[in-house]
């Protein structure tokens, strides 16, 4: 029993692995969410004093480690368990700019467009029950430009999955 258990699982993960590649797609799953990145963008924990966040991601687009984030447009999802441990920094920012509520995948996501040193950069977040997905966007990096309207980045948010 408990070797059929396993090859169906392991079948599951070959056709899931396989789909993913024949579209371009790659998956990175932590212990507390996973993501996919899109064909052409990397996907990477995010690295703080030399110990990897389960709870924060890089999505860069054109990149492939922590530094391509200086130089190429991205996406920093972090999940908070508990809303209450994100505090918002939008009062940070001088030319804080509303965005419009959209819907993607399941969730409903609120936030504002700013610039910080000289990058034009977006923060958005949603409510997932009592936990808040916090996503950070650098819109403009190195001539390449990435938008909230983006197949890309809609297809990032989409992904999403706590677990």
């Amino acid at each position: 029993m408990k070797i059929r258990r396993f090859l169906a699982v392991m079948i599951i993960a070959v056709i899931t692995c396989t789909a993913l590649a024949a579209c371009g797609k790659t998956e990175l799953e932590t212990s507390v969410f996973s993501v996919t990145a899109p064909s052409g963008w990397g996907v990477i924990k995010r690295t703080i004093d030399g110990s990897e966040k389960d709870d924060q991601v890089y999505v860069i687009k054109d990149g492939e480690i922590q530094t391509d984030t200086l130089s190429h447009p991205n996406v920093l999802v972090s999940y908070y368990k508990n809303a209450s441990d994100y505090a918002l920094t939008k009062s940070s920012f001088k030319d804080a700019s509303d965005i419009s509520s959209f819907k993607e995948g399941d969730l409903t996501w609120e936030g504002y467009t700013y610039t910080y040193s000289g990058t034009s950069s977006a923060c958005i977040t949603a409510k997932d029950g009592d936990a808040l997905w916090v996503c950070t966007l650098v819109l403009e990096k190195g001539g390449e430009k990435i938008s909230l309207d983006d197949e890309d980045v809609r297809s990032i948010l989409s992904s999403l999955k706590a677990k």
